[in-house]
């Protein structure tokens, strides 16, 4: 059961996630366990909290409420190098500020808990 499940999301949107964000998501749940909590650093009242199935974008300041979230990831069948087709639902009105800054943020985020790892 996810954190986004409890609420109703204001819009729900196709996208595609780029490989490399995807990618490195991915791999930082491999070797650190899932859900992979991760503070976005540039955005500092924003936490991303990476699960397998979702995405999902809280404010640590209001009860960890969603904001954003992307679901329903479309692997079957991919290449690496493929962007992946997936939801992205929206929390809350002023969430499409976020979209491109979130993603920025999530990689970064997962690039670095990666290199605390020792592992790339």
């Amino acid at each position: 059961m996810s954190i986004i499940d409890e609420f109703t999301p204001l819009r729900i949107l196709p996208r595609a996630l780029p490989a490399s964000c995807f990618n490195t998501v991915r791999l930082a749940q491999l070797r650190m366990g899932e859900p992979l909590r991760l503070q976005a650093p540039d955005l500092r009242l924003l936490e991303c909290i990476l699960e397998r199935e979702a995405w999902v974008c809280v404010d640590s300041r209001l009860d960890h409420l969603p904001l954003i979230a992307w679901t329903g990831f479309r692997v079957a069948g991919r290449a690496l190098h493929e962007d992946v087709c997936c939801e992205q639902r929206i929390y809350h009105i002023h969430a499409g500020l976020l979209m491109g800054p979130a993603l920025e943020a999530i990689e970064r985020a997962a690039v670095a808990a990666l290199g605390k790892t020792g592992v790339r």
